[in-house]
């Protein structure tokens, strides 16, 4: 029952997200069509310009129930070792004319060196893809965003013991380390309750900073490429300061119970 009502209110708000585009595409191109020769060439072209933009919206958000349509079904991606860096400074290439045009610090912290993680190189590309982008909508121009790529946990600090004669301990936090990934910005932040909600499909964070237009489903595609590779993104937001994504992907020679 709980499937048959979630699988019904996807299919709402995508019916409801799809309608909008489509009615403006149509209400922009019926009226070139049947006013054409009374309009000014100016308004010929802004017209033109916005059918396009909703077309452009469309794309996205088809490709983007798509991308989750395909992440929910039973399909087994493969894993393979590969190095992670190529994909990150690839992403950073991609955002870096959008950075520079919005006054935003594009900055990548990485050990030349980092061990090979298992993972599908086109699914974590839309991961950094998602996750850039939207680091960028929300900072300011003089703002940074920053990505970290470093092996976690790296060390384990001793703790002296607690009694005369307990040799000193540490307390590791996973069974063996991973590689962590941090996407971090200096942006609006996002509040509390906004956070509770910002993986669930179709929501978008609204706010003065924000103003572009997206389909709502960017995170929650992010969660599911993630749980395909056996982890889950976490974040830490604070609003006037910024937010921090990461998550933690397994090396090349973990197994399957790692």
């Amino acid at each position: 029952v709980e499937l048959n009502a979630a699988q019904s209110r996807f299919i709402s708000n995508v019916s409801h997200e799809l309608r909008t585009p489509l009615f403006n595409i149509k209400s922009y191109v019926e009226t070139l069509h049947d006013l054409g020769d009374q309009l000014t060439e100016q308004e010929k072209q802004e017209f033109l310009g916005i059918a396009n933009a909703e077309t452009d919206r469309l794309t996205r958000l088809v490709n983007d129930v798509l991308d989750l349509s395909r992440l929910e079904s039973d399909r087994v991606w493969q894993l393979e070792p590969l190095e992670v860096a190529p994909a990150i400074e690839q992403t950073l290439r991609t955002y870096r004319l959008n950075a520079d045009d919005r006054g935003v610090t594009l900055a990548l912290e990485a050990d030349p060196t980092l061990p090979r993680v298992l993972g599908n190189w086109d699914l974590l590309l839309q991961v950094f893809d998602n996750l850039v982008g939207n680091a960028l909508k929300f900072t300011k121009p003089g703002g940074m965003v920053r990505l970290r790529a470093y092996p976690w946990p790296d060390s384990c600090r001793l703790e002296p013991g607690n009694a005369p004669g307990d040799n000193p301990t540490c307390a590791l936090t996973s069974p063996l380390p991973r590689l962590r990934i941090e996407i971090a910005d200096t942006g609006c932040g996002i509040s509390p309750s906004d956070q509770e909600r910002i993986f669930e499909r179709f929501y978008r964070v609204e706010n003065a900073v924000h103003t572009e237009a997206g389909t709502g489903l960017g995170l929650s595609i992010v969660r599911g490429i993630l749980d395909k590779h056996g982890t889950q993104a976490r974040m830490a937001s604070e609003p006037g300061v910024g937010t921090t994504f990461w998550f933690d992907l397994p090396l090349e020679q973990s197994d399957g119970d790692e």
